[in-house]
């Protein structure tokens, strides 16, 4: 990555604030024969839903069977294990890396369909990224770690995200900054209380401690309490060319 950019390539890089992965059981790179190329073992994966973790090759080839689509972590780092977490630090503060928020569909075993409970039910299946990815960030970057200050973490957040599609999406021109005819988009937190909550086992938590968030000026939570009826946000659409 370095390299590529001393010699002038604009190619960036994203990373998660977790150990784990997650994606459907049946990815190519998760049979038994590409996982021994990656350092990894059947082991390391766990499946969503059941807790499942997968002994053998033998009953990875059958899940993989079974049911392709369904949901697994990946175990990538182990973060109780000081170098690994070292190792996942270092990822993150890698020049202008951007932090990465994929978030994976949100299932439970009864089917619910009822998307304006809140906070959501527990029993949920999903990656803790979901629903805590930017509050670990800071929690980890900024508070316990000291690797940046709180400037860098929201340039990291906010900022840079925005950047990497200004060329082809023109209203991000106007997005991770604040200032005059900006978005509007603003969270207010407390530096000393903010933290993820979301956990493998219980990934569907709410963070703590966003005080106030407004979407295009309008308040989406106030006084940490949501507006479950406020929906300001737009669509970000590419400009065809």
């Amino acid at each position: 990555m370095q390299d590529a950019r001393d010699q002038g390539s604009r190619v960036t890089v994203e990373a998660y604030p977790y150990g784990m992965g997650s994606t459907g059981i049946g990815a190519s790179f998760l049979a038994p024969d590409r996982l021994r190329v990656s350092g990894l073992q059947p082991a390391n994966i766990v499946m969503l839903g059941t807790g499942e973790r997968i002994l053998d090759e033998r009953r990875l080839a059958e899940l993989r069977a079974l049911d392709p689509a369904a949901t697994c972590l990946v175990e990538y780092l182990d973060e109780r294990d000081e170098a690994d977490l070292q190792r996942l630090h270092r990822t993150l503060a890698f020049p202008d890396a951007i932090i990465a928020s994929d978030a994976m569909p949100v299932e439970w075993p009864d089917h619910r369909t009822d998307s304006r409970a809140w906070p959501l039910p527990a029993g949920a299946s999903t990656h803790p990224r979901t629903a805590g990815t930017f509050a670990r960030t800071l929690r980890l970057m900024v508070r316990e770690h000291a690797v940046w200050d709180w400037v860098e973490a929201f340039r990291r957040c906010s900022y840079l995200p925005a950047r990497v599609l200004d060329d082809v999406a023109p209203a991000m021109r106007k997005k991770g900054i604040l200032s005059a005819g900006a978005g509007a988009d603003i969270v207010v937190l407390d530096p000393a209380a903010v933290t993820d909550r979301a956990t493998a086992a219980d990934p569907v938590r709410p963070s703590s401690g966003v005080r106030h968030l407004l979407v295009g000026g309008v308040f989406v939570i106030r006084d940490g309490r949501l507006d479950q009826d406020a929906y300001p946000g737009r669509p970000v659409r590419a400009e065809v060319r």
